[in-house]
């Protein structure tokens, strides 16, 4: 196995949509993943906010592209 595909999988461990699958088959333990979102940054102050019911009437009123 390449290198380069060995870390994509080796990624692909901790992804939201595959720890489960992982975690199943005895792949990878609880603990590990929880070490692993632990040592995730926190980036809550760089998420845009928006209000979907603003963006739905500007929808309506034509002033949405």
């Amino acid at each position: 196995m390449t290198e380069d595909l060995q870390k994509v999988l080796e990624a692909l461990k901790y992804d939201k949509r595959m720890a489960e699958w992982y975690l199943r088959r005895g792949l990878i333990t609880k603990e590990e993943l929880k070490k692993h979102l632990d040592s995730l940054p926190d980036l809550a102050s760089e998420t845009a906010h928006f209000d979907l019911e603003e963006e739905e009437e500007e929808i309506g009123n034509g002033a949405a592209h």
